[in-house]
């Protein structure tokens, strides 16, 4: 598992948000979620995004 899946569990975890419980969590918790998959889709290239992404952002080469 890389750092960006860490990154949305961890997230995950300290907004509350799981699976049983997704349809009671606030609509801030889940918006704020929602940018983070967003923005992490946009840096692994899988997604086109308003702005830019930065160098650390995009996807991984494939030759090693």
């Amino acid at each position: 598992m890389d750092d960006g899946w860490n990154h949305l569990a961890r997230l995950a975890r300290t907004s509350s948000l799981s699976l049983d419980s997704v349809e009671d969590a606030s609509e801030e918790a889940l918006r704020s979620f929602a940018r983070e998959v967003l923005s992490e889709l946009v840096a692994r290239g899988l997604l086109v995004g308003s702005e830019p992404i930065g160098c650390h952002a995009r996807p991984r080469e494939r030759g090693n």
